[in-house]
């Protein structure tokens, strides 16, 4: 009995690993194959042509830098909002938290088209559509309430009496932040960004409706690719999509421990 229900057990697993990975499989066999049609398993031919189209034609460098500069702003404005804002939740006594958190979490409760197209009126009113700053500015609203969680529930897992000590041992605040907090905080803060950069990465919706022609990034350039009937080379372009979030998640979870990564530093 217990040897069936461990068969059973890695039966399923299985299974779901499979039901997960096999659209990234098909989408990179796409981008490498050519002539594949109907029932085949497997391509007859193979080619690196859907990538010279990419990189030659749909100018994948560029878009990538520019996924890549969005992204980063996107990072250093919600770490910048999301620090102070979690370390007063966290830590200071606010009146109608309930209602701060909810205010926090609203852009991610509605369906995300009708706030687009709010952000999309008050940018062209701004001057902001088709500028980095801009299409960042519009992923930060998504990427904030990540940041925020996260790091309150970080900073409320910080001991007192850690600071305290630090005090008394004649630490000045900033000394205190350097060499005590920000070691303690690190994985919350690193957790955070991971979850910034995938969120503004592999955000389209927002996207969509900030974007110009020097703004495209590469959500949007599969999606256009697709529109004009390309499947393989919007393959080759998802293909590319995946790398830097792969490379950031392998970095980080070498550094981290992943349920430091999932719970911040609560607990922990």
């Amino acid at each position: 009995m217990r040897y069936t229900k461990k068969i059973l057990i890695i039966t399923f697993l299985l299974c779901f690993a499979i039901f997960i990975i096999s659209p990234f499989l098909i989408i990179v066999v796409t981008s490498f194959a050519k002539g594949w049609f109907g029932k085949q398993w497997l391509p007859q031919e193979w080619t690196f042509d859907w990538y010279h189209w990419a990189f030659q034609v749909a100018n994948v460098g560029a878009i990538l830098k520019n996924s890549l500069i969005i992204a980063a702003l996107a990072i250093g404005m919600s770490l910048f909002i999301g620090l102070s804002t979690a370390w007063a939740i966290a830590r200071r006594p606010i009146p109608g938290k309930e209602i701060l958190y909810s205010i926090i979490l609203l852009p991610r409760m509605i369906p995300p088209i009708t706030y687009a197209l709010g952000i999309s009126n008050i940018f062209y009113r701004l001057n902001l559509i088709d500028t980095h700053l801009g299409v960042a500015l519009a992923h930060v609203t998504l990427c904030l309430p990540f940041g925020i969680l996260i790091l309150s529930s970080t900073f409320e897992g910080l001991d007192q009496r850690l600071i305290e000590a630090a005090e008394v041992c004649g630490a000045s605040r900033w000394r205190t932040f350097f060499h005590v907090i920000l070691p303690l905080v690190m994985p919350g803060i690193l957790a955070a960004i991971i979850f910034t950069f995938t969120t503004s990465y592999n955000e389209f919706t927002l996207t969509i409706m900030t974007y110009g022609p020097h703004t495209v990034t590469l959500p949007v350039k599969t999606y256009l690719v697709i529109g004009d009937g390309y499947w393989e080379v919007a393959s080759a372009i998802s293909s590319i999509l995946l790398i830097p979030s792969l490379i950031v998640l392998i970095v980080i979870l070498r550094s981290l421990k992943p349920e430091k990564i999932v719970g911040g530093f609560k607990g922990i």
